[in-house]
């Protein structure tokens, strides 16, 4: 495990007043429901289209991951210098962006299923969700979740890609970057640019 990314993961586990929750649900029916959800929306995805995607999986999301949390350990050290409503429009536009996304990359159906494989204990009584996405050629696609419990209940603080690549751990390095060599404003520009595209189809800027 690499040093930016063990301060990251540490980071995710740390912040925020995790406390015990509210329903008995577990980590990994709530990875559950999100695949129920992703492949509902992929096999109707051409009757529903984008927006209908996106309205869609915008509940769902926002009850499976803590948006908040991880765009402000995607901005990293900036954080602490932005204002109450440059944190605001931040949380904001990661959320919008991460829905979409999801709206943009779940856009079809070609018999795929997914899986939830089990849970692991982690750092800080987190635990991650092995999942996987296997396609209709058997090619599996591992999408692990990491999670933590808060008072709303388990949520996810990570993606990790293919079973090693840090989702926060991508943004981090990007949005820090932005920020420094163009300030906080471009990266909203950025951010908002992007949506604007996956809403209207332009595949490539996903995430």
């Amino acid at each position: 495990m690499s040093r930016v990314f063990f301060a990251i993961l540490t980071l995710l586990l740390a912040l925020g007043s995790p406390a015990a929750a509210e329903e008995a649900v577990s980590p990994s029916e709530t990875v559950a429901r999100l695949n129920a959800t992703l492949l509902d929306v992929m096999k109707n995805a051409e009757r529903l289209g984008y927006e209908g995607r996106y309205e869609r999986l915008a509940p769902v999301l926002s009850e499976t991951f803590n948006f908040a949390l991880m765009a402000r350990v995607s901005v990293g050290r900036h954080w602490s210098k932005l204002s109450a409503a440059q944190r605001e429009r931040l949380v904001d536009a990661f959320t919008r962006m991460s829905i979409a996304t999801f709206a943009a990359r779940f856009n079809g159906y070609a018999g795929e299923q997914m899986e939830v494989l089990g849970e692991e204990a982690g750092l800080r009584q987190s635990v991650l969700v092995r999942n996987q996405l296997v396609k209709s050629d058997g090619e599996v696609i591992p999408l692990h979740y990491l999670m933590r419990r808060f008072k709303a209940g388990w949520r996810a603080v990570d993606i990790h890609l293919d079973a090693k690549f840090s989702e926060v751990a991508t943004k981090r390095a990007e949005y820090t970057s932005v920020i420094a060599r163009e300030g906080f404003d471009a990266l909203i520009s950025g951010l908002e640019q992007r949506i604007a595209r996956m809403a209207a189809g332009q595949a490539g800027d996903q995430g």
